[in-house]
């Protein structure tokens, strides 16, 4: 059973991820079960429920499913995943005026609402959740928290899009160490990779990440 098909048994998608060359070949099964079961231990359906948990990645699991993303981390012989979590695609949502103009943030997300908002306003074309996603994604290389901090201080990286990601060391400090993604918001030091290798297998890693990566085209 591939990636795709474990992970629409689970109800549960992978989400992005990092990747540099084109695919060759799928993860075992056995490599993408362990990858599956590690990202949804705690996983909650959106359209179903909520369980408030703002740092886990409930929303980016269930639009990958919902987008087909899903289809090309299954190609994939490795990976790498910048993964926004739950409270970060709340402020997108919040940032697209999808949440109405006196939404107030909490300690808990309202991930039914956050997410239904971004599928509705995806369907109306206001947005590519798709694009969105894949921007996050850059294929066949795993690249663990350790090789970007020895790397060069700045590089760009092209993601499963098509489009290249400046990926930034401001710290290289092994208790502190500070990684900043620049997408096209322009904003200095919001989009940070805020807890390296939150998930690893053989040839997959996670990184959570504190804000959705907008793509240049988007």
């Amino acid at each position: 059973m591939g990636i795709a098909r474990r992970i629409a048994v689970t109800a549960a998608a992978a989400a992005m991820g990092l990747s540099l060359a084109a695919p060759a070949s799928a993860l075992t099964d056995t490599e993408a079960g362990e990858f599956v079961d590690k990202l949804t231990a705690s996983y909650t359906d959106p359209t179903v429920s909520s369980d408030g948990n703002a740092y886990d990645f409930d929303i980016v699991t269930k639009a990958a499913l919902a987008t087909g993303a899903v289809d090309t981390l299954a190609s994939l012989n490795a990976f790498t995943l910048f993964a926004p979590n739950d409270r970060a695609f709340e402020v997108l949502a919040n940032d697209l005026g999808l949440l109405g103009k006196n939404y107030r943030f909490g300690a808990s997300v309202n991930e039914t609402r956050v997410f239904n908002a971004i599928k509705g306003a995806a369907d109306q074309g206001k947005v590519n959740l798709t694009d969105v996603l894949l921007y996050h994604v850059v294929p066949n290389a795993k690249v663990t928290g350790s090789q970007v901090l020895s790397g060069p201080f700045t590089q760009r990286l092209t993601m499963a899009n098509e489009e290249s990601l400046r990926v930034t060391v401001l710290s290289r400090s092994a208790r502190f160490p500070v990684i900043v993604l620049g997408d096209r918001d322009g904003k200095l030091l919001n989009d940070l990779v805020y807890r390296p290798d939150v998930i690893s297998t053989d040839n997959t890693v996670v990184h959570a990440v504190s804000d959705v990566l907008l793509p240049p085209s988007n």
